[in-house]
């Protein structure tokens, strides 16, 4: 039997027989759907033994029920598993279909361990595809020149839960509409001009027979007539209506002060004799070209030659080597104190680092009295085998072992109260205007089964939960005048953090999609350019110049570039433009980017291809003003031709606007 669905903007037609049900063909924008299957189902029995099976067949049941606006299809004892049963329901409307899938298994021989949710395969001859990785990135052609990729969510590299293909017609979204932020699994694979996407909800009770649940949310799909904006634009209309981690936009919790920064500097204190060679070499300070003050000076120097406020985010203030011993941070170095007290009396605002997620797994080495052994291991995650999972890192104990961090599973409450201790012990200790919480955000969940915790074993939402409730009590006790960030931007920590830190923003494919969505409700804060790319000139006003128009704090780089006077120059406008709009990129919104055309071709370096004319629009939410800024970030004039959209601006202005501009120059336009 097929069935079918007719709209304006979609078709769809599924095939279902007495052993399974699939999608057949549909039309979403100028996109085919292509036959596959409705779900994949992952499975484990008592004996260990692993095994899949989907939708299209091995069922011993399949029942469908059809009614005006939804269908429901019921699955039941495949030959694998005979006492289980998936009910799939699709409600539809003319924009789109939202599906809702329950797992209900009462096996007492068999767990169920993951099911994906309904995604459609899609073709088309020119095939583009959004992905939610950091602030999100459009990747053009991708049916073409191919792309696989896995991901966990929420994490460093899917920071959303939506996705959308599209062709040179329009397309589809597909965004799991789920407030509670579940983890969740992504699996991304174009060619031959076709897309594929399985997402997955690791399965709550994993390893325990019997494990009935319901995937979080609901997986919507909804033609659109655009690209990756519109896309951006539905999944705001769910978030700012259902997801659980909205703070109130305007942010009214965070100081006014940290929310006018404008740019900053992070490095870390020089070695001491005892740290050994232990630093955090991605920051590639420059200390040992400078001289041991240089940490100090140098920012200062800067702070000066800015005029602006600026914030510092400082490592290495501890005693322990960097990623080792964590974490037993305090107490803190005599230098960080010298330079702290130095570096607040010029005025600028310092924020050192803690890492929130890791302990490192040979600490007991060291004779620490709380070590991993005894008490870390109780909050480790454990993986299938039962060993507890971790991440080994660059840097080498003084016994020569390598460093392992293991992340602790948020569940685990005797960490939110270390977490905490460090947090008041380093308030005490300097003079901080915030502190860095690193990892919380940007780290993946992962599936725990560790049967100390009190969460069931796999999926869910504690992952998420934890750190949030870590953060919560935390939160409780912050003294009102600081300001709390963590590494990355997953969306899932909003409300526990005033700042997210946007550091690996520089694919070289990036849209500012989570700008487009969470503009106004955290900060997101810096780029890094330093460390193998500090000499590439134009990569480094190009990433200044995209924060800005992402509506990002702008930095996060050694203050060595004091001492670089055609960087300064450039720097110099950018801040003080970002200084100037303060107000509009706290309050306003991104609207949908102009097109800028210009005579000035692109240049190819440090592995990305980058324009050389930028422009964005930002408007407050009342449409009292709307901004352009117009950014040439390459050492020659450019004439330049940006189309814009004055419908969806809702302002008078001309759907094409040209400029020119000097080199390295920014020009605001007020339309």
């Amino acid at each position: 039997m097929i069935l079918t669905f007719e709209k304006n903007s979609w078709t769809l037609a599924m095939s279902v027989t007495d052993s399974g049900i699939s999608f057949e063909t549909g039309r979403f924008g100028g996109l085919t759907v292509l036959p596959s299957p409705v779900f994949h189902l992952k499975l484990e029995n008592t004996s260990g033994r692993r095994f899949t099976l989907d939708s299209s067949s091995g069922w011993n049941s399949v029942t469908c029920i059809r009614e005006e606006t939804s269908i429901t299809f019921r699955l039941t004892a495949p030959a694998q598993c005979g006492d289980l049963t998936v009910v799939v329901t699709g409600h539809t409307d003319d924009c789109g279909i939202s599906w809702y899938t329950d797992v209900i298994n009462r096996s007492d021989t068999c767990s169920v361990a993951e099911i994906t949710y309904p995604v459609p395969a899609v073709k088309s001859d020119v095939l583009h595809l959004f992905l939610p990785d950091c602030c999100g990135r459009a990747i053009m052609n991708i049916g073409k020149d191919g792309f696989r990729r896995s991901y966990m969510y929420p994490g460093h590299n899917m920071s959303m839960q939506y996705f959308a293909w599209w062709g040179n017609n329009g397309g589809i979204y597909l965004g799991v509409h789920d407030p509670d932020a579940c983890m969740k699994t992504f699996t991304v694979h174009a060619g031959e001009n076709e897309g594929h996407l399985q997402i997955g909800f690791p399965a709550i009770g994993v390893g325990c027979p019997a494990n009935s649940f319901t995937a979080a949310g609901s997986l919507r799909w909804e033609a659109i007539s655009g690209d990756w904006y519109d896309a951006a634009m539905r999944y705001a209309a769910f978030v700012h209506t259902s997801a659980k981690w909205l703070p109130v936009k305007g942010r009214p919790d965070t100081p006014q002060k940290f929310r006018e920064i404008p740019y900053w500097i992070c490095d870390y204190i020089p070695n001491s004799e005892q740290q050994m060679e232990a630093r955090p070499m991605t920051l590639a300070s420059v200390s040992e070209q400078y001289g041991k003050d240089y940490w100090t000076d140098a920012a200062i120097a800067l702070k000066k030659r800015l005029g602006t406020p600026v914030a510092y985010h400082i490592y290495n203030w501890h005693e322990i080597p960097f990623n080792i011993n964590y974490p037993h941070f305090l107490p803190a170095r005599d230098t960080a104190k010298k330079g702290f007290d130095k570096l607040k009396e010029a005025g600028l605002y310092l924020f050192p680092y803690i890492n929130a997620v890791s302990w490192e797994m040979d600490d007991a080495d060291e004779g620490f009295e709380e070590n991993f052994t005894n008490t870390g291991i109780h909050g480790a995650v454990l993986k299938e085998d039962g060993t507890p999972m971790y991440i080994p890192y660059p840097q080498v104990k003084a016994s020569g072992k390598a460093t392992r961090l293991a992340p602790i599973c948020p569940s685990f409450l005797h960490w939110h109260r270390i977490i905490e201790d460090v947090t008041r012990g380093l308030e005490a200790s300097l003079p901080v205007d915030g502190i860095y919480f690193d990892q919380v955000s940007a780290v993946p969940p992962h599936p725990c089964r560790n049967p100390e915790h009190s969460h069931r074993p796999g999926g869910g939402s504690y992952w998420s939960d934890g750190y949030n409730r870590m953060m919560e009590k935390i939160n409780a006790s912050k003294p009102a005048d600081k300001f709390y960030f963590s590494e990355s931007n997953a969306e899932a920590y909003m409300k526990s953090f005033d700042g997210f830190l946007t550091w690996v923003w520089t694919m070289g494919d990036d849209v500012p999609a989570f700008p487009a969505v969470y503009a106004g409700y955290i900060q997101m804060l810096g780029r890094y350019t330093d460390g193998a790319k500090r000499d590439d000139d134009v990569y480094f006003r190009y990433h200044l110049a995209e924060s800005l128009l992402f509506g990002q704090q702008l930095g996060w780089l050694n203050a060595y570039v004091v001492y670089k006077e055609e960087r300064m120059r450039f720097l110099e406008t950018i801040v003080h433009t970002r200084y100037r709009y303060t107000a509009l990129f706290n309050e306003g919104r991104l609207l949908r980017p102009p097109q800028a055309e210009t005579e000035v071709p692109p240049v190819t370096s440090s592995g990305i291809t980058m324009r050389q004319v930028l422009s964005g629009v930002w408007q407050t939410d009342d449409r009292s003003e709307t901004v352009l800024f117009v950014i040439n970030i390459s050492n020659r004039p450019a004439d330049a031709v940006l189309h814009l959209y004055p419908e969806e601006y809702g302002v008078s202005c001309p759907s094409e606007y040209r400029v020119s501009l000097e080199p390295m120059s920014v020009q605001v336009i007020e339309l």
